[in-house]
């Protein structure tokens, strides 16, 4: 039962690959017609030579001296001529193929639910968009060709086998059941030897981002040594995978050659023992049933050594469907919220976090009135974050409903409610492009470039644009990295003031700067918030004082809300903490 469950599984993951090659059909059907054309040609030479060897090399027709040996030549042209087009077509397809399959995988990444990233390494999502693709893509091409023109070679010599002694050509029969079983024996073990692989190059990519990323980290505590001796452990473990993935690919070749060379051995002591009564007696029709007996071998050879690039191909599979299978964000709503006021309403909002063991936020409530601003305060872990993730929906509430202009937002489709809300956070997010594609982010095709000047003016970024090399079409690195922070974040802030959305998310926006950094992000977010409904996340109180009202958190439970002076006045949780940073 396992057995018929894997083959049925391996047949239903195959056909699924397959179906990625439709588009290409016509590419693909003149590569097979090629492949039928060069196993076609394969018996010619070994029935060339049974004609010269009968005719004892005496041509009675003079014009054969030459033609015979041009023939030759424009076969093997012919040949060369057909392996080239094949070769080239399904280089074109399974290029193609690779491409369709990336993009798709990129596409899925866009569109998973938020806490599966907490799962996912980026370095695992590199290594499942470019490494198991490019296996997959190895299945479904090269194994599929060798496979294809292997198939078609030995069904041509075989054939011309039969025409030339059908007796001595069935005993060759007697290799195809110990090789089946060969070949089914290591399958099993080389698909799990290729999971385990493919495990360890994700370990190891996660290794050298983890790295790069904390390099000043690895440099500052003197963690060299113990960081490449974890990397040295890892190589090692993936070293000795390969090696165990290595033993049954490397045994199958010689297996099956000792298994046709006992074939080929008993076939020639028959043939000259003539216990057959053989009609391939002649010298012309031995030498060139042996010839094409020994070109058997190697298509056969061929059958056999795809086996390690077919089941690593669908390990690649496994990993690569499974992923494309996942789950996304649900997007079942249906309305849609074209210009918003802003009005935000948590409605005893419970939340938490998947697998975490105690809730984010327990029966929270309030309410925002459109245009106003909202601060959220409280020690780390209290659920300011978690509130400004539930509004544009990353997550969506236990318990309770989030309402915006009255509108319950899982009623609201993810892209127009997104459309309506602006963020700016203190981990900013900038693409390795130039100053004005990351300003004019997600809104290229819709903005001028005077839009964009006018943002960054907006946002107090325009004087240090100007002093940019290229000014607007500057790169600027990987996340910024030629960019100081404040510098960042003044193009984040011109990123949200582009796009013009009524509500706003600021999350911690200043309390990475410096005194004057934070001075010219401060002003920036100023002229951002005018007429917008902003809700902000902050640990510096002085940032906040000038809230219409403050919000008070701990442990996911709001335990004052007022103005500030209100709550200074209180003398409670909020007082403390305002007397504690002053």
């Amino acid at each position: 039962m396992t057995t018929q469950r894997t083959e049925a599984s391996n047949r239903e993951l195959y056909l699924r690959l397959l179906g990625y090659l439709k588009p290409y059909w016509k590419a693909f059907t003149l590569a097979i017609i090629g492949m039928v054309g060069t196993a076609a040609t394969e018996p010619v030479f070994p029935a060339i030579m049974k004609y010269l060897l009968d005719q004892g090399f005496k041509m009675e027709d003079s014009r054969l001296i030459w033609a015979i040996p041009m023939g030759i030549v424009l076969l093997f042209a012919v040949r060369g001529l057909l392996s080239f087009s094949t070769s080239y077509l399904m280089t074109w397809v399974s290029a193609r193929l690779t491409t369709d399959i990336r993009r798709q995988m990129l596409a899925k990444i866009l569109l998973l639910q938020t806490h599966t990233f907490h799962d996912l390494s980026p370095a695992k999502l590199i290594s499942q968009v470019m490494v198991d693709s490019g296996n997959l893509s190895d299945a479904s091409t090269n194994v599929l060709v060798t496979a294809v023109r292997e198939s078609l070679t030995a069904v041509a010599l075989f054939s011309y086998l039969i025409y030339l002694d059908w007796k001595l050509t069935l005993l060759t029969l007697v290799i195809a059941p110990l090789v089946a079983l060969i070949v089914r024996g290591f399958g099993n073990r080389m698909r799990a030897t290729s999971r385990a692989t493919m495990e360890m190059v994700r370990q190891l990519f996660h290794s050298i981002e983890e790295s790069a990323a904390a390099h000043k980290v690895i440099k500052i505590y003197g963690g060299h040594t113990q960081q490449l001796k974890r990397f040295y452990d890892e190589t090692e473990r993936y070293r000795r995978s390969m090696m165990r993935e290595a033993v049954p690919a490397s045994a199958i070749t010689p297996i099956t050659h000792l298994a046709a060379s006992l074939a080929v051995a008993l076939i020639i002591y028959l043939a000259l023992s003539q216990t057959t009564g053989s009609a391939s007696a002649s010298a012309g029709g031995f030498v060139s049933f042996i010839t094409a007996l020994l070109m058997l071998i190697s298509p056969i050879k061929q059958l056999t050594t795809i086996n390690s690039s077919l089941q690593r191909g669908l390990a690649s599979c496994e990993s690569v469907f499974r992923f494309l299978d996942s789950e996304v964000e649900p997007d079942l709503g249906i309305k849609e919220l074209p210009h918003a006021r802003g009005e935000i309403e948590f409605d005893r909002v419970s939340f938490a976090y998947p697998g975490a063991e105690r809730q984010a936020l327990i029966d929270v409530n309030f309410r925002m009135p459109a245009g106003q601003t909202y601060a959220l305060v409280g020690a780390s872990g209290g659920g300011k974050t978690t509130i400004s993730a539930l509004i544009p929906r990353f997550y969506a509430p236990k318990a309770g409903k989030i309402r915006i202009d009255g509108v319950d937002i899982g009623e609201l489709t993810l892209a127009s409610l997104r459309h309506n809300i602006a963020l700016v956070s203190q981990d900013i997010v900038l693409f390795n492009d130039t100053v004005e594609a990351n300003i004019a982010f997600g809104a290229r095709d819709e903005c001028t470039r005077e839009d964009v000047i006018a943002a960054a003016k907006a946002a107090n970024a325009w004087d240090f644009i100007q002093q940019l090399p290229q000014g607007l079409d500057t790169p600027i690195g990987e996340d910024g990295a030629k960019l100081s922070g404040g510098q960042r974040q003044r193009i984040a802030i011109a990123r949200a003031l582009l796009k013009n959305a009524p509500i706003l998310i600021l999350d911690e926006a200043t309390s990475a700067l410096d005194t004057e950094s934070e001075r010219q992000v401060q002003t920036a977010l100023t002229t951002l918030m005018q007429n917008r409904t902003t809700l902000v996340i902050a640990h510096r109180l002085s940032t906040i004082e000038h809230a219409d009202k403050i919000l008070v958190l701990d442990q996911g439970r709001i335990v004052e809300s007022g103005t500030h002076q209100e709550l200074l006045a209180k003398g409670s949780y909020y007082a403390n903490l305002n007397r504690m940073q002053t």
